[in-house]
Parts: structure tokens; C-alpha cells; sequence
């Protein structure tokens, strides 16, 4: 005889029934034919992935190597070259032991009262010295005018810079030639065709013209140098004209004028 189960039974089983279902998970898909076979076409067989080798594979460009930046020098403009007044170019820094010069110049000429007076050593100086060199042979070239009736047409000079000690000494303090702040003159040649040398014509005691011209040209340089010394200054000053703007006393405003 069957009994009935009570309702209360039947709604436990009821629910219970889809759990017990789920403890067996779905076994996926087959996966289709073509699919299969085109996978196992794109993998690489034993034979060719033994045939390759790092050396097959491409390495990238290689970046060209950059030359490195030239170290800057760091120099000063020159005034006097911008305008026009002095004539040459700026050089490299010059540097031997205590000797040396920043900003050097090759002074070619000058440009006075409208024309260009060659150098004939192309003296290498500092800018200051190329200046007062100008502003001196304008003020000597007016002289010649009036008591000459010519015009400077070329200044005789040294090289300017020189790496040395003073008057060529083995000892004491380096030359302001070694400092590119000083310029010698030995000689003046004149529109005329004539010329005045420091060592044949210098003569304080005669009244000749052309000794009256460079006592004037010495005299002039004292009021613009902080250094002058000719021909009575000692032996090593013969033959030319010393001019340089070294530093004298405790505020470098004393001269030296012989």
C-alpha cells in the first residue's frame, strides 16, 4: 500500500533537486574541424624552429655616435673692432705659464682721420691697447700735417705679445709684451715717401724737424700710456718706442715717462 509523502517532504526535494544537478560541471564544446587544423598549421614543426637561430633575427639600427660639442671660449668684444677704428680680428686665447691673454687681437691697421695705417708687425695686444694705439698715432699723424706738411702712411712695430720677462731678464716679473698689453715702435714712414727710425733720428738736443716730430710722438704717448720709454730710458730701449698700459701704484694711475 503507498503512503503519501507530506508536502513539507516534497518541497525539499523539490529544491534540493537542481544542486544535486550542478555537482557535474558541462564538458565544453568540440572544437570545430577547421579551427584545429589551422592551429596546428600556424605552430612551427621541430625541423624549423632548430634552423633558427638569434642570427636570423635583425638587429636594430645602431645609433651613429654624436660627436661631442667643442668646448665654448669665452672671450670679450672689442669695441674698437665693431667701429671700425682698429683693424684686425680676434684670435684664440693665448696661455704660456704666467703668460697669456684672453681676448687677443692681430692688429692689421689703424683708422685715423679717415685712412688706414698698417702695422707692419701685426702686433697681437688687448683690445685697451689697440685703442689708446689709435687714439695716439690720430693725434701724431695731426702733428706731421702741421709740422711736416705729410701724413703717417705705416707704423713700424713689434709683435706685441711676446712671452717673456721684462727687458729679457732670466729673472723678476713677466714683461707686459707677455700679457699682450704692450706694443714697440721703431719706425714712421710718411705719405712723402720719407720715414723717421727711432735708432737714426732720435736726438732730444737737436732741433731738426724730424727729431722735434718724435719727441712730440714721445711726448704724446705719456699722456696716454701708463708706460713710455725710449731712447733715455736705458740701452734696451735704443731703438724704438715702449708703450704699454701696465698697472702702477696702489690705484695703477702713476706713469712711467723716459
Amino acid at each position: 500500500m503507498f503512503k503519501l509523502c507530506p508536502p513539507a517532504l516534497l518541497l525539499v526535494i523539490v529544491a534540493v533537486a537542481p544542486v544535486l544537478a550542478q555537482d557535474e560541471p558541462p564538458l565544453p564544446q568540440p572544437r570545430p574541424e577547421e579551427l584545429a587544423q589551422s592551429g596546428q598549421e600556424d605552430q612551427p614543426t621541430d625541423e624549423e624552429a632548430a634552423q633558427e637561430s638569434p642570427e636570423d633575427v635583425e638587429a636594430p639600427d645602431e645609433e651613429p655616435e654624436q660627436e661631442p660639442e667643442p668646448e665654448r671660449i669665452y672671450q670679450a668684444a672689442c669695441p674698437a673692432l665693431l667701429t671700425g677704428r682698429v683693424i684686425g680680428e680676434m684670435v684664440p686665447p693665448l696661455a704660456e705659464g704666467a703668460c697669456g691673454l684672453q681676448s687677443p687681437i692681430a692688429v692689421a691697421a689703424l683708422v685715423i682721420n679717415g685712412r688706414e695705417i698698417p702695422l707692419s708687425g701685426t702686433p697681437v695686444t688687448n683690445c685697451a691697447m689697440a685703442t689708446t694705439l689709435a687714439d695716439w698715432a690720430e693725434e701724431v699723424d695731426a702733428y706731421a700735417g702741421a709740422a711736416l706738411d705729410t701724413h703717417i702712411e705705416s707704423l713700424s712695430t713689434g709683435p706685441g705679445y711676446q712671452c717673456r720677462l721684462r727687458n729679457g731678464a732670466e729673472t723678476g716679473f713677466v714683461s707686459e709684451h707677455g700679457l699682450g698689453n704692450a706694443v714697440d715702435i721703431t719706425a714712421i714712414s710718411f705719405a712723402d715717401g720719407t720715414s723717421l727710425s727711432v735708432l737714426e733720428d732720435w736726438d732730444s738736443r737737436s732741433v731738426g724737424a724730424g727729431s722735434k716730430f718724435l719727441g712730440f710722438a714721445h711726448s704724446a704717448a705719456c699722456g696716454r700710456f701708463t708706460t713710455v720709454l725710449g731712447p733715455e730710458a736705458n740701452a734696451d730701449h735704443e731703438d724704438h718706442f715702449h708703450f704699454d698700459l701696465g698697472c702702477h701704484g696702489q690705484t695703477c694711475t702713476a706713469q712711467i715717462c723716459e
